[in-house]
Parts: C-alpha cells; structure tokens; sequence
C-alpha cells in the first residue's frame, strides 16, 4: 500500500475525531482575515473577575496521580462547559521531546482525554513543538503518541495542518494586530490546557499563557521572540486562545532554568482553574514555595513582566486578592 501523504493522514486522523466537518481541508499560508466562531477570544474590553478559583490538590492525598487530576478537575468546575459530541483540543506542553516536567505527562493526558470521553466529547491531542524540531518525534519520544493509541483518539503535527490570522485589539505587541494561529485550535469547541510548572530562561516562566504558543503557526512564531515584547506577546496570544480548562502538573517542576531542563523541584500538587492568569499566579507561587530563581521569587507576582501585560489585557484575576484557592491552601501566603 502506498504511504499515506501529510494532507491524507491529517483527513484520516480529523475523521477518527469527528472534526472533519470543523476545518478547511486546504494546507498552505495564513488566512487573513479569515472568518471562525470567536468561540476562544477574549471580549475586547475584558470584565476582570472579582474572584477566581483555582483548585489544589495534594497528590499524596488520594490514591495515585490520575485519581489526584480527577479530584482537581472536579473541584475547579469539572467538564460542565462540556457538551456530548463537542470537540476538544488537548494541548499538553510539549516544548521538545524531553520526558516530564519538560514536557506534559502522557498519563496526566491520558485522564483528561479519558474525562472528556466518559462526558461524551470528542478530544484529541494537537501541538507544535519548538520551531524546527519535529512534533511526530515529540510525540512518541514523550509516550504522547502512546497516550493517544490507548484513548484511541488523534494525536496531530499541528504543522501539517492549516493556519489562520485572527485579529484582537489588545494584541498591540503583534504586527496589525493580528495573530497566526492554527486553525484546527481555532475551530475546536474546546481548549483543555496541559501544562507544568517551570522557569523559562527568556518568559520567566512557562505555565498555561506560554503552553499558548504551540499554537501560533509559521515563521511568526520564530520572529516574535525578537524584539524587547517577546513577554507581552506571550499574553497577548491567549485573546484569542482561551482555555475552558487549565490543569498545571505541578507533581514536578523546574524552580529555575527551563524549559528544557532545570532545578528539578517536587511539589507534589496538581492545580486547575479556568482564569489563566489565576492559574499561572498560583503556579509562581508553588516555585516560590520551593524556593525559585530572582526573576519569579522577587516582588509581587503581578509584577513579572508576561504576568503584568496579561492583567492589562484582562486575562483573568488581578492580584492575590482576586483568587481564591480551594482545596490546599497552603500556597495561600506565597500569591502576593
């Protein structure tokens, strides 16, 4: 049998999901001013939070880490945003093809692909990894491709798929306002955001805002980490990328360094919250109760360059008063 090419494998693994019907079977450049539901995108006058709650959960507390995810995942709201036969984007970080905490656990993806079929949707794993390196490699490097087999769902090389430019009028750091993302994130009914806990050498840190980026397509995402707004830029993608879920694995972690390798730390915690400025806030603090770099552990978490620009755009909670941690609250003190 003839090898299947890049454009048949994508159209097999969209019809397995039931996406096929979702996105424009064409590969080639950025779509401007392409038309999809705004369905991810921030208001362009965001309404902050008064409060936002963000879930911790012990791992040593239940009986192994799936059943800790679960916990998480239902004490932050669980998969009520959830419709049967939606479809659901799971974007694990995966930054290279370093195992866990460089990247997302295959497991930990694993028990939210398994949590969105047993409430009738319809998830599939999507990501491009760093620009240049080869996603597929990633994918079976890191056991995500294994994850996939066992859920029986899509796992798919985002750069071989199509791409759209969608504008926001808070994205000011991007040229003509306009951002490239992937269509097949853009098109989703869901976004669930599998992210880490790590200090990152050029953001500070890479938690659910930076996961973002595997989703901006082509050469623009080479070229926006030139230039002194490579932080901005980094919350400015979330506009029109928002998640219905975020759940940071914070099991382990890097406390600084990263993202490919770093001060391995073990908090032993899993976080998860829908806001997330909230949940990137709260993972700071859980580096800062580990004992983190300068750039994370000196003033307010608020103040951190990417963590400032995504409260001026609205992003989420607007300083420690603004979340409320349910379940463990003993990183309650380190969120100022």
């Amino acid at each position: 049998m003839q090898a299947l090419s890049r454009m048949d494998t994508w159209r097999r693994d969209l019809l397995r999901a039931g996406l096929a019907g979702a996105v424009w079977l064409g590969l080639g450049d950025c779509v401007s001013g392409a038309t999809v539901p705004e369905k991810h995108a921030f208001p362009s006058r965001p309404v902050v939070p008064k409060k936002s709650a963000v879930a911790v959960v012990r791992v040593a507390d239940h009986p192994d880490a799936a059943a800790a995810v679960r916990a998480a995942v239902e004490m932050a709201g669980g998969l009520s945003f959830l419709r049967a036969g939606q479809s659901v984007l799971l974007k694990p970080a995966l930054n290279s093809g370093k195992p866990y905490p460089a990247t997302a656990d295959p497991e930990t993806v694993l028990t939210i692909a398994r949590m969105v079929l047993e409430a009738g949707g319809k998830p599939f794993i999507a990501d491009r990894t760093m620009f240049l390196r080869s996603t597929r490699e990633a994918f079976a490097k890191t056991g995500m491709l294994d994850a996939a087999r066992i859920a029986r769902i899509p796992c798919i090389a985002l750069e071989d798929t199509p791409a759209l430019s969608l504008s926001h009028p808070l994205a000011a750091n991007w040229s003509g306002r306009a951002l490239p993302v992937y269509e097949l994130a853009a098109r989703a009914d869901h976004i669930i955001n599998l992210c880490t806990a790590r200090t990152h050498r050029l953001g500070d840190l890479t938690m659910s805002i930076k996961n973002n980026v595997g989703l901006v397509a082509g050469g623009r995402r080479a070229r926006m980490h030139l230039g002194g707004a490579f932080r901005s830029r980094l919350a400015e993608i979330a506009l029109v990328m928002r998640p219905s879920l975020i759940v940071l694995d914070a099991r382990l972690g890097f406390s600084d360094g990263g993202p490919d390798e770093g001060a391995l730390v073990k908090p032993g915690l899993i976080v998860a919250g829908t806001d997330p400025l909230a949940v990137d806030a709260t993972g700071v603090a859980v580096l800062r109760a580990q004992g983190t770099n300068a750039a994370l552990s000196s003033g307010s978490i608020w103040t951190i360059p990417m963590l400032q620009r995504a409260t001026e755009i609205g992003l989420g909670a607007a300083g420690p008063s603004a979340v409320q941690v349910v379940g463990d609250a003993s990183l309650t003190p380190f969120l100022t």
